[in-house]
């Protein structure tokens, strides 16, 4: 025993090193398949392919020696390695499809001698190639004038392919009906999680007749919608489409519904959405009277007001800034609903690169406006999301963040009036010690009453 194992051993490790290491996923199996072709050279149906497979074994062996002298690190020129194993590829592949015409023929011709003659030289990509390894054991089950242990052994092969796939379509079709029932249950047991990753989700429900959507809003805020179909095959839909609405924070609510047109034809739908924070065409209280943001009794420039020349214009133009130490206590101008905030920032600069990088704190009204607190301190921030918020309540503190030329609060209130323009500043009054102020005047300072 000992003998024949040290023998086993000797004779793998030679088989092992035979081929160049370099490379060896991309040549190996054109050097093994020298012997498969050099087979074929006795085979008569290929007396015409003899110069072929001679040069492929000709280059093969050539590739060879250049491939097993650069794993020894001789002088051999890598670039010229890899330019003759593309051209032993495109031989193998010219051989292979030949090989492959002239089985189909044999199939095709109902040509029971010359299919068997090819078999008896069978090539691996036989058993790789799903469609012919199909017509090859039809053929041979169909036929079967003898025992061949290549062509039993390759229906014994296509048998496992297809109860494998059976076996997979089995379970795809198991967890297509889980998938439905488990949106079904998640229609029926509706919990909002605005912790989420994606707060927003369009849930699509397949019905008798069709599609229906449902969008879940887990979010603490109103979200306004726009549905569109890039694609949509005998269906029609219960609104007009593009479709644009809002829903209500912490929801699940039908979205639309699509039904199909013909019952005896296939149907087909794509779906696209965006999605904006906020209420669209809100009924908002242009009359209400918003407190100033800081403790009552307390007096701050106003910097910049309505349409101010700096940055006060176009979405932003009813905005207020307020010169304001880093740190001062800043309270809410209005009862609501904290719908977004960050604290994590602690760059400023007065170029567009600090934009996006100014903490803050929204505010959604009971009307569907919103309030925005902008440039906090870092860690500023002394609501969390969720949060309900009374008028004159302390919310957190100003500071110096994002795009920002010095220490100072902006606050504006907004609205989403339009889908494609998106929120915009709305114009508002607040109170004051001298009265209610709509047309706010730079230079003043103002005492919040």
């Amino acid at each position: 025993m000992k003998k024949i194992t040290l023998i086993l051993f000797f004779s793998l490790t030679l088989f092992a090193n035979h081929y160049p290491q370099i490379f060896s996923q991309l040549a190996s199996p054109l050097f093994e398949q020298v012997n498969n072709f050099e087979a074929l050279k006795n085979n008569t149906l290929f007396r015409n392919q003899q110069e072929l497979i001679q040069e492929y074994k000709t280059k093969a062996d050539e590739a060879l020696l250049h491939g097993q002298a650069l794993d020894k690190k001789e002088s051999v020129d890598i670039k010229a390695y890899l330019k003759e194993l593309r051209h032993l590829q495109q031989l193998h592949d010219k051989i292979e499809k030949i090989y492959k015409h002239k089985l189909y023929k044999s199939i095709n011709d109902k040509n029971i001698s010359a299919f068997y003659s090819i078999t008896s030289t069978p090539l691996p990509f036989i058993r790789s190639d799903a469609r012919l390894k199909k017509c090859v054991v039809n053929y041979y089950k169909n036929t079967q004038d003898k025992r061949v242990p290549f062509l039993e052994d390759l229906v014994k092969d296509y048998k496992l392919d297809e109860d494998s796939y059976a076996l997979l379509e089995a379970m795809f079709k198991t967890r297509q009906r889980n998938l439905k029932v488990k949106t079904r249950q998640q229609l029926d047991n509706f919990e909002a999680n605005p912790l989420r990753k994606n707060p927003i989700e369009v849930i699509m429900l397949r019905v008798k007749n069709g599609f229906d959507l449902y969008l879940e809003n887990h979010a603490y805020y109103n979200v306004t919608i726009q549905l569109k179909t890039p694609k949509q095959k005998n269906l029609s839909s219960s609104h007009q489409l593009p479709y644009t609405n809002s829903f209500p924070p912490q929801s699940r609510t039908k979205l639309i519904s699509f039904t199909r047109q013909d019952p005896n034809k296939a149907s087909a739908v794509q779906t696209l959405y965006s999605s904006l924070i906020g209420r669209l065409n809100p009924a908002y209280d242009d009359s209400y009277i918003y407190a100033l943001p800081y403790q009552r009794g307390k007096a701050y420039l106003l910097t910049q007001g309505f349409n101010g020349k700096h940055t006060h214009k176009g979405q932003s133009a009813y905005a207020l800034d307020f010169k304001m130490d880093v740190g001062t206590p800043i309270y809410a101008m209005r009862d609501g609903t904290v719908i977004a905030v960050e604290s994590k920032h602690t760059q400023h600069g007065y170029s567009k690169a600090f934009l996006n990088k100014a903490n803050h704190i929204v505010i959604e009204h009971t009307d569907g406006t919103m309030a925005m607190y902008a440039h906090l301190k870092p860690n500023g921030v002394k609501v969390k999301l969720g949060q309900r918020v009374k008028k004159y309540q302390y919310i957190g503190l100003s500071g110096n963040t994002g795009f920002s030329s010095g220490p100072h609060l902006h606050v504006h209130i907004s609205a989403i009036k339009s889908f494609k323009s998106g929120p915009s500043s709305v114009a508002f009054k607040f109170n004051t010690k001298s009265g209610v102020i709509s047309n706010p005047i730079e230079k003043s300072a103002y005492i919040c009453r």
